[in-house]
């Protein structure tokens, strides 16, 4: 599988992704909704980027985080943006991490099963870390839901690329069960993440999500070019500023 350098990404990531105040609210509680415990959690936050995840967690829920990512620029950006220490930064390898067993209460992923050859082994670490009663939550944008975006729209590359890498629902459930994890549930959530179809184009030419690194710079450069002629035709689409996302949870019995 071809692999994004998230090295490079690590400069423009925060500013191609913005997140709202109402969406990363909804998303903390539906972090919390499904952790759902009264005593202090440890939560690892796997895949953690430049923490625009972990730090709320820990800031908001109170829950006692620590950040994962095999990218050592990632890291470097997210201990920055960390000025009140909230948050223990690791570099770790998702599919074969250093934490003892029965670490944590909680493992929270964003976006990243998709960056794997293969995703059972990430699932198979977070079974093995997680305590009995534990956690774990996955939020991603599922194949089927992703296959009609902007992004695969103006960059039809980018299709193929995602369909050999990118999961279902319901593969990522599947994996959910095989790993040993019950009560496997999902919730899809409609989001408006962009203000404006600008906006959303200015992501796309950072190359905010990660398969737009892959594709030639020509078929980008057309991309692009498809992407500003829609806008100007259809400024109003609703389409344009839409994406949906998947949470799926289960629990370590």
């Amino acid at each position: 599988m071809r692999k994004a350098d998230y090295g490079n990404i690590a400069n423009t990531y925060d500013l191609s992704r913005p997140i709202s105040e109402e969406r990363l609210e909804t998303w903390m509680n539906l972090i919390s909704e499904r952790i759902d415990s009264d005593r202090k959690i440890e939560l690892l936050d796997l895949g953690c980027g430049t923490g625009r995840f972990s730090i709320p967690i820990a800031n908001r829920l109170g829950y006692i985080v620590t950040g994962a990512d095999n990218s050592e620029e990632m890291v470097l950006k997210a201990r920055k943006k960390d000025e009140a220490n909230l948050v223990e930064w690791d570099i770790q390898d998702a599919t074969s991490l250093s934490y003892p067993d029965a670490s944590f209460d909680a493992v929270f992923m964003s976006h990243l099963l998709h960056h794997v050859d293969n995703p059972s082994d990430i699932i198979e670490e977070c079974y093995r870390v997680l305590r009995p009663g534990g956690t774990i939550l996955n939020r991603y944008g599922s194949m089927e839901n992703i296959r009609e975006d902007p992004e695969h729209r103006f960059f039809p590359e980018t299709i193929e690329i995602d369909e050999a890498r990118t999961p279902t629902q319901e593969q990522v459930e599947n994996i959910f069960r095989i790993a040993g994890f019950q009560m496997v549930s999902s919730k899809v959530l409609a989001e408006q993440p962009y203000p404006s179809p600008e906006v959303r184009l200015r992501g796309a030419e950072l190359k905010f999500t990660s398969v737009l690194t892959l594709i030639s710079q020509s078929a980008f450069e057309n991309g692009l070019e498809n992407f500003r002629k829609y806008i100007l035709e259809k400024p109003n689409d609703h389409w344009l500023l839409e994406d949906k996302m998947t949470l799926t949870s289960g629990k370590k019995v």
